[in-house]
Parts: C-alpha cells; sequence; structure tokens
C-alpha cells in the first residue's frame, strides 16, 4: 500500500518536476503492449499480471545494475537529471531523460530477428523521442551499445529536453519558512 502523507506533505501532489517525469515514464513504459512484451518476462506473462506488476520487476525508476540471478530476467532503468542552468539564462534548464536497457545474454535473441536491447532500444526511443509528454519535445542525444562485465548486453539512450526553470517557484515563499 502507497501511502499518501509523509506527515505534513501531500505525496501525490508534490510540487517537483523530476518526480512527476518518473510518474510519467513509468506509467509510459509499463501501459505499452509492446515494451511489455519485449521485456520477455515469462513468470508474469503466464500470470496475466497487470502492467503494473512490471514496475519493480523489469522496470525501474533508477539506474541499477542487475546482479547475479537464478532466473533470466530483462530490466528497463531511467533517471531523470536537472542540468546546470542553461548558460546566461535563469529562464531555462535542461532536463536529461536516460534510460539503460539491461538485457540476459540468454535471452538475447527475439522472435522478430532483432536483438532484444536493441529492439527496446528501439521501442523506448518510438515512445519518447520528439514527444511532449514532459512539457516541451524530447530528442534523443545519446544511443550506444555497451556490455556489463556479467551476462548483460546494455543499451542506454538520453534524451534532453529545453523546460522552463520552476519559475512560479522563483516568486514563492518556502511554505516552512516563518518570518
Amino acid at each position: 500500500m502507497i501511502k499518501d502523507k509523509i506527515k505534513n506533505r501531500d505525496i501525490q501532489d508534490i510540487d517537483d518536476d523530476i518526480i512527476e517525469a518518473k510518474r510519467l515514464i513509468r506509467t509510459r513504459l509499463c501501459e505499452d503492449e509492446d515494451v511489455i512484451e519485449v521485456l520477455h518476462n515469462v513468470e508474469l506473462q503466464q500470470s496475466e499480471a497487470p502492467p503494473d506488476e512490471y514496475f519493480g520487476n523489469n522496470i525501474f525508476s533508477f539506474v541499477r545494475v542487475p546482479g547475479t540471478r537464478d532466473k533470466v530476467k530483462n530490466f528497463i532503468c531511467f533517471s531523470v537529471s536537472d542540468l546546470q542552468d542553461v548558460k546566461y539564462n535563469e529562464v531555462m534548464k535542461i532536463q536529461h531523460v536516460q534510460f539503460v536497457v539491461f538485457c540476459h545474454a540468454d535471452d538475447i535473441v527475439t522472435e522478430y530477428g532483432i536483438d532484444r536491447h536493441d529492439l527496446l532500444g528501439y521501442l523506448i526511443r518510438d515512445l519518447f523521442n520528439w514527444s511532449n509528454l514532459l512539457g516541451l519535445q524530447l530528442k534523443l542525444v545519446y544511443n550506444k551499445e555497451s556490455v556489463t562485465d556479467t551476462d548483460f548486453y546494455v543499451r542506454t539512450l538520453k534524451f534532453e529536453a529545453t523546460k522552463p526553470n520552476s519559475l512560479q517557484r522563483a516568486v514563492m515563499t518556502n511554505g516552512y519558512e516563518f518570518t
């Protein structure tokens, strides 16, 4: 069960664009039937688990390197980062969304004739490149293949968006300061 409040803050109404971006990305990935199919989690597919079950099993909102596993699994990890404000412009900022796809060597071959990490990379690119999901268009700026020292093939994709730099907060007073 997910709690709605910590003590004084409504967790479902957080004014933080990174947390909101992660929620939107999670939803987009979990709701895409092709992404769910290509992740190839046989256990979840056989149990006809709802797409949200893939979050925390195959989809993570932080980048993690899978450890040694008894079961072959494939993963999509993602992170959202604010970079330094655009030089000489306090009004805009650059935000990066990075996806790291890990596909186990024993499950790299797909029935589509495309390696699983490349196919998942394509699906991510198809979902997010030039999309306005986070407000302004995301543009693919990095797409690279690599391997881990374990049994995983990796595809890393990075998207960039130039966004307003929280101007509505610049003139607000911190609600936890007492004057």
